[in-house]
């Protein structure tokens, strides 16, 4: 009962002085053309990876560490020093590790180890700060727009890339931020990192599907890019500014996930191969 009443009053206080910071991460999951529309998922996604650990985590010896202490006053240090110069980003990290801290600091370092991963997945709910936004989504764009731009040339259609213009013979198109692929690269890191962490594959394997969300975003997206590219040349401007461009978009996910479950199928082939 105790220990509750413990639990309680902590969660109480790390909620009052992390307000402002939980305030920014909403305000940053609900703006419009958000990066972050998938953080609201990220803390039930790490709920259920604890949840699926219960049995586990009931039989693990309790102990104590003072070093949790250490993680604690840092974490509070770096999140009053972002709260301060308004650099929420900063307090948000800072979260991770005051988590990391208590657990830590109240369960011990075995303890610890079991539910590191929950922890660190909660990264994914945080929203970069907007200057790194800008400035990623800026030579993002740029990229796709050249590598769609040699892939329309590849397959017939005659392009030159003005900026982040794509201009053909009938038709122009314009890779503005929402095209960028980073909202589709941040999603799929995500998904990655728990795909990842749920197969049955060694550490090297599980790095390598997690790194692979890399550039399957990124080829999705030029793929992506390219066909709006062909639909504006064969079909106008117009078509390629309709349905076709929001359905693009689910679409591009939905290929980027099949890409990581063949890198996956992959790996337990060669391991397969391997046994036999």
């Amino acid at each position: 009962m105790k220990n509750h009443i413990k639990t309680g009053i902590i969660a109480i206080f790390l909620s009052l002085i992390y307000l402002p910071t939980f305030v920014w991460i909403w305000g940053r999951w609900n703006v419009t053309e958000t990066y972050y529309s998938h953080g609201i998922l990220i803390p039930v996604a790490s709920l259920f990876f604890l949840w699926q650990k219960k049995e586990d985590l009931a039989m693990q010896k309790i102990t104590t560490s003072n070093f949790g202490i250490v993680l604690i006053i840092i974490g509070l240090l770096l999140h009053f020093a972002g709260v301060m110069i308004k650099l929420y980003f900063l307090s948000g990290i800072s979260l991770l590790m005051l988590i990391a801290g208590l657990v830590l600091y109240f369960l011990g370092k075995d303890m610890l180890k079991k539910v590191m991963f929950p922890i660190v997945y909660l990264i994914f709910m945080i929203p970069l700060p907007l200057v790194l936004i800008s400035n990623i989504v800026l030579r993002m764009k740029l990229f796709a727009a050249q590598m769609s731009t040699v892939m329309l040339n590849k397959i017939g259609f005659m392009a030159i890339r003005d900026g982040n213009v794509i201009k053909m013979a009938h038709s122009y198109l314009e890779v503005g931020a929402p095209c960028s692929g980073l909202r589709s690269l941040i999603s799929l890191m995500a998904f990655g990192a728990a795909f990842a962490y749920l197969s049955n594959d060694n550490l090297i394997k599980k790095w390598i599907i997690f790194f692979s969300a890399f550039p399957i975003a990124i080829g999705a997206n030029i793929c992506r890019i390219t066909l709006l590219g062909w639909v504006s040349e064969v079909y106008g401007m117009k078509a390629a500014q309709g349905w076709i461009h929001d359905f693009s978009g689910y679409l591009l996910f939905a290929i980027a996930a099949v890409g990581l479950l063949v890198v996956n199928s992959l790996l337990t082939s060669e391991k397969n191969e391997k046994q036999l």
